[in-house]
């Protein structure tokens, strides 16, 4: 019975020590998508080299032999409580300053393995019978004391810290009470033996221990305690509306909302792990932006068979300042998009006729002079303006002079070409843009434009309203260096002696019939 007891509990410990050193090997493998998981499988191999000395040590008949296998022991046990307590800060973004919380843990370390040359540590050490086992004791001098105070302290510290920072449901709360009763567990265990009820006087704390790195490990592994998960499955990113997808360092995938999901049923099937590359493959635009710099970019993307604009802005995260993955945030703004270019269109077009309004043709005038200065090519100015549109207006009423019109601007839209602008400046002025164009071809277009109102009466009702245009042309040649307000000035004495000579009529500006005429065109003016 005496060998049977001892060497099972010897067996168990033993067994508790080689699980413990597998469990930190797989806790060190995810210390890529778990920022914490160094720190935890350090913890564990601390708690395996611990309890694998005591199953040594509670196998000794000899006091030689048993103080080699205490000296075991400290390789591990003195830095538990420090990494425990490392731990449970860095996870809740506390300030952890490495000095201080390893300091006793090395003065222990090294006070118990010179012990010999103070005793500072222990003062005596004898091994005497206890049931079944030898048991050292002990009288603890003041650096095993402080070691006790240090690990009683850390554990409560790190239990209340967990406690202080829980949730009252979901997920999280589930794995911060784990961790709570992960401190707790070794802490009764390790004051049952100071007072001396610990079976036959063995210390409890290396299977408390294991006990509590058991209990963390679940947490940790299999509740993703460490993880990005927890941190980003709060209830805000659950409920957003904007698709959030998450990923680590090697741009694998770490966790996405049901947003993104909706938006993207690729991730239907996909799982934590897999590499972007392959689960955005049918959005090769999406994986590179994914895949590239931080920052916002315009994706197009078709959802339910139509084609919607979103906002893309990727970011960085940390944990402790140090880089932890990236996150996307890819936000619906095909509402906006339309807002803006229908607030644009109506900024840049007339509200009767559809056309250009004076500011967007004058900026196309603008950008026409600079494009011809630079490629040497002549373009044209049409200044167009209805015959008595007055005289229709009076007798028939605005109704019918809008609707007149109307008319007339469909017709010079269809007389125009593609290249050419059609703007209204203002009541009955329209004004037309003719780029690479010369003064033939000009007069060609006008022509055209002016045939085309008067060949066709506007129906009003049951009457027919015959309407006609007189229009003032003037041509840039290449080489010229004429100002903008110089050609619209040009374009107006045209017009102005095509209505001087009976309207409905064609004329382009020459210098031998231009005179004294200062009106400044419709152009820069109303």
């Amino acid at each position: 019975m005496y060998f049977s007891v001892v060497f099972l509990l010897r067996v168990f410990l033993t067994a508790l020590a080689l699980i413990l050193a597998v469990m930190a090997f797989f806790a060190w493998k995810r210390r890529r998508i778990a920022p914490e998981a160094p720190i935890f499988a350090l913890l564990i191999l601390s708690t395996a080299i611990y309890s694998f000395g005591y199953a040594g040590e509670m196998a000794q008949t000899t006091l030689d032999r048993a103080w080699f296998w205490l000296h075991v022991e400290y390789f591990g046990a003195p830095w538990i409580p420090a990494l425990w307590l490392l731990g449970a800060l860095r996870h809740n973004n506390m300030k952890s300053h490495l000095g201080l919380l390893f300091a006793i843990p090395l003065i222990t370390f090294s006070g118990q393995l010179t012990n010999s040359m103070h005793h500072l540590y222990d003062r005596s050490v004898t091994l005497v019978p206890r049931g079944p086992f030898w048991v050292v004791s002990v009288e603890r001098g003041p650096i095993a004391w402080l070691n006790i105070c240090y690990l009683v302290g850390a554990l409560l510290y790190g239990g209340w810290i967990y406690i202080s920072r829980s949730t009252n449901s979901g997920r999280s709360a589930t794995q911060r009470w784990i961790m709570v009763t992960a401190s707790l567990v070794p802490l009764a265990g390790y004051l049952i033996y100071l007072i001396g009820y610990s079976p036959w006087g063995l210390d409890l704390a290396p299977s408390m221990l294991g006990v509590t790195v058991v209990l963390g490990y679940i947490a940790v592994f299999r509740y993703g305690y460490f993880d990005l998960v927890p941190m980003a499955q709060s209830l805000v990113f659950n409920n957003m509306r904007d698709a959030v997808l998450v990923a680590d360092l090697q741009h694998r995938l770490v966790d996405f909302n049901p947003a993104a999901q909706e938006l993207l049923p690729c991730l239907a099937t996909a799982k934590p792990g897999d590499d972007l590359k392959h689960v955005l493959q049918a959005s090769p635009e999406l994986t590179r932006i994914m895949l590239g710099p931080e920052g916002a970019q315009r994706l197009d993307y078709e959802v339910g068979g139509e084609k919607q604009q979103f906002q893309v802005r990727v970011f960085p995260l940390y944990r402790d300042k140090r880089p932890s993955g990236s996150a996307a945030i890819l936000a619906n703004i095909t509402s906006q998009v339309r807002l803006m270019r229908e607030l644009r269109h109506r900024a840049e077009t007339d509200a009767l006729t559809g056309v250009a309004n004076r500011r967007s043709f004058l900026a196309a005038f603008k950008r026409e002079r600079v494009r011809s200065a630079r490629s040497q090519e002549p373009f044209s100015l049409a200044l167009v303006d209805l015959d008595r549109f007055k005289t229709i207006n009076d007798r028939m009423g605005h109704q019918a002079g809008d609707n007149v019109l109307l008319a007339i601007t469909e017709r010079m839209l269809q007389s125009i070409r593609g290249s050419d602008m059609l703007g209204r400046m203002g009541g009955d002025e329209f004004a037309i843009l003719l780029p690479q164009t010369g003064a033939t071809g000009a007069m060609e277009v006008t022509e055209r434009i002016r045939a085309a109102v008067a060949d066709h009466p506007v129906e009003w009702g049951s009457e027919a309203v015959s309407a006609s245009i007189s229009i003032g042309l003037v041509t840039h040649e290449s080489g010229e260096d004429t100002s903008l307000r110089e050609l619209a000035r040009r374009a107006d004495m045209a017009l102005y002696i095509a209505k001087a000579r009976g309207c409905n009529t064609v004329v382009a500006w020459s210098r031998t019939e231009d005179s004294s005429h200062q009106r400044e065109s419709a152009i820069f003016h109303p």
